[in-house]
């Protein structure tokens, strides 16, 4: 038999534990609850510190850098791209951000189709499990991963033009937990809206100083662009040439076809500009049919071709399926100008006063020609 003493030592130490044990469950759930708060007021510091930083950001390749930082650390990505795609664009599909940086094949990027990227067709985010069920996103042919590992994609406009995709990639044995998929939201969205007001401001700021019939600057954006290039002239001494053109016999084309014709033709003028000009050139409508160019680091020479190269592209374009009984292509009266420290052309007027002067040269003569500004010489 047991020793009385022994049972009742067992006896104490098994009501000990029972007290032990009833008392470490609420303490559990308190650690826990304590533990969870601690975690989410954590994960609302780091979604405040992720707002606060891109509302700083002034231009959208940031705010795709700071996205991608935070959504790989907070959710421990094993890859993650951002993509976007814009139809009119060349290339229409770019790689705004990766990681890692080598994450994506940016030579295979080209061959992504929308068609074929059921996020982007149907703009619906989607989960993407290892097995290939539902079938693997086309994204994942331009990354340098295996498809072992589960992918989600959230896909979101920007405008009306822009689609931008967000392929992200959890490690082998991970899932996208419902917590895992609304924090990802949480961050997409606020860098969605950011990215929205950004592209609102860019195109206002772009209404206010483009023609809108053409697309080319207009008369209002010429002297703060053209004096800003006149003082990087002076500042690194490069030359500057200017161009003045008018279309030839523009208003009787007006009388005699309507100004839907004239219209049509002053779009094809600025088309053959935008196909012609460098990225560098400034193009503006200086009013009516008459248009400046601005080809920084351009010496007179080189803008005499360029300007030529415009000329034939215009004179190339067929008007017959939108102006009928047009007896003859329209041509262009076209005059060149360079700053110039001999001719003491050093200021945006007179600049502009010597190209005025060859275009005028070029009107009284043959028209459809071009003339340089020649200064007069000295007696």
């Amino acid at each position: 038999m047991w020793p009385v003493w022994l049972l009742a030592t067992l006896c104490l130490i098994t009501a000990a534990v029972g007290l032990m044990i009833y008392f470490a469950q609420p303490l559990r759930a308190q650690i826990a609850e304590h533990t969870g708060l601690a975690e989410r007021t954590a994960t609302v510091d780091r979604l405040l510190e992720f707002s606060q930083t891109i509302q700083g950001a002034g231009k959208p390749e940031q705010i795709f850098a700071t996205l991608n930082h935070f959504l790989r650390t907070e959710l421990n990505l094993s890859g993650l791209v951002i993509l976007t795609s814009e139809p009119e664009s060349v290339p229409a599909v770019q790689l705004v951000a990766s990681w890692p940086a080598d994450l994506a094949a940016p030579a295979t990027l080209a061959e992504l189709d929308n068609a074929t990227c059921p996020c982007l067709r149907q703009n619906l985010p989607r989960v993407f499990r290892p097995d290939g069920s539902p079938i693997r996103c086309s994204v994942d042919a331009i990354l340098k991963l295996p498809i072992d590992q589960p992918a989600y994609c959230i896909p979101f406009n920007i405008g009306r033009k822009t689609q931008t995709l967000v392929h992200m990639m959890l490690p082998p044995g991970s899932e996208w937990t419902e917590k895992c998929r609304q924090l990802a939201h949480t961050y997409v969205n606020t860098a969605q809206s950011v990215l929205t007001t950004l592209h609102l401001l860019a195109e206002a700021e772009k209404q206010s100083m483009t023609d809108a019939l053409t697309g080319l600057y207009n008369r209002r954006s010429m002297d703060q662009l053209l004096q800003r290039e006149m003082a990087l002239c002076d500042r690194h001494d490069h030359s500057l040439s200017l161009v003045m053109i008018d279309l030839d016999h523009f208003k009787e084309i007006n009388d005699s076809h309507g100004h839907a014709a004239g219209d049509h033709m002053l779009r094809a003028f600025a088309d053959c500009v935008r196909i012609t000009l460098r990225k560098t050139d400034l193009a503006f409508r200086y009013g009516g049919d008459e248009f400046v160019i601005a080809l920084p680091q351009t010496p007179l020479f080189q803008a005499q071709q360029v300007v030529q190269k415009l000329r034939q592209a215009f004179l190339s374009v067929d008007f017959s399926h939108a102006i009928t009984h047009l007896d003859k292509s329209p041509t262009l009266s076209i005059g060149v100008a360079e700053r110039n420290k001999s001719a003491n052309i050093l200021t945006l007027a007179t600049l502009l006063a010597a190209a005025d002067q060859a275009l005028y040269a070029a009107k009284n003569s043959t028209r459809n020609c071009i003339r340089v500004f020649e200064p007069v010489q000295a007696a």
